[in-house]
């Protein structure tokens, strides 16, 4: 398997890419650092399913509290979403590093990770509260309209994605402050907001195949599973959503960071052209 190095690192970008392009250079950077994010990104797909799973294997009343329980799915992600941050942080840092031919460092990047906790909250928020609040709020909307009505409002309002969706690379890896990092994406993505919808659009469906064969897998061993071993049946499709997260966490990271640069080189020829 071939590795970037410094004579052949990925970034920075020879010219602006199609979006094609944009979807082979981001598995090429996939391909060339995942052993080194694999850990983190399995860290990440863990935490977010361990409210799942606890809800499952025990009981609410566990957790004694009343204001706990009655509201445990809010607390349980917004925990899980405070813990993911700065693992992110760290996956597109290693990321990052390894497309610009250079050898990550571990205490480094858990350094950059944890002082810029708090602030790559707010860049985080900023990046994905859109899709967030459509997975949310969709099925309360979408109640009676066919299939193909829903496919095609959900593409039409995954449109505000793309203009924000680029700023968690432009703060973790541009440098850039929350905001500055909002900012900018909005600015290097507003022209080019549909090809950011494209490229998006199929990195997810390549992760959705594998999360479907998933689903798949789980509903033709439920029969064999029973009632009895509902727990187990839980458990097994935990350890594969974990192991297809793993894998699809450092894949859509690594599209992210090359279409951040990928837009920023298009911003500054347009800017050089005007001038």
């Amino acid at each position: 398997m071939p590795q970037m190095n410094a004579s052949v690192g990925l970034l920075p970008l020879p010219r602006p890419l199609m979006t094609g392009e944009v979807l082979d250079a981001g598995f090429r950077l996939f391909r060339a650092s995942i052993l080194r994010a694999l850990p983190y990104s399995g860290l990440v797909v863990l935490i977010l399913e361990l409210p799942t799973l606890y809800a499952i294997l025990f009981t609410r009343a566990s957790l004694g509290a009343t204001f706990v329980v009655t509201h445990y799915h809010p607390i349980a992600y917004a925990l899980a979403f405070l813990l993911v941050v700065p693992l992110l942080g760290v996956i597109m840092l290693r990321m990052s590093a390894v497309a610009n031919g250079q050898r990550p460092r571990f205490r480094a990047e858990i350094r950059v990770a944890l002082t810029r906790w708090i602030s790559g909250i707010v860049a985080t928020v900023g990046a994905f509260a859109i899709p967030v609040a459509l997975v949310v709020l969709g099925p309360a909307f979408t109640n009676g309209l066919s299939s193909g009505a829903v496919a095609f409002l959900f593409i039409v309002l995954f449109w505000p994605t793309a203009l924000f969706v680029v700023a968690l690379p432009a703060f973790w890896c541009g440098g850039l402050g929350p905001f500055a990092a909002i900012a900018q994406s909005l600015r290097i993505s507003w022209r080019r907001s549909w090809r950011m919808v494209g490229a998006i659009l199929a990195s997810l469906c390549m992760v959705s195949v594998f999360v479907l064969l998933v689903s798949i897998i789980v509903g033709l061993m439920s029969p064999i599973f029973g009632r009895a071993d509902l727990f187990l049946s839980a458990t097994v499709q935990s350890l594969l959503y974990l192991v297809v997260g793993a894998f699809g966490v450092p894949y859509v990271l690594a599209v992210l960071i090359v279409a951040h640069r990928d837009l920023e080189l298009r911003d500054r020829v347009r800017r050089t052209v005007r001038s």
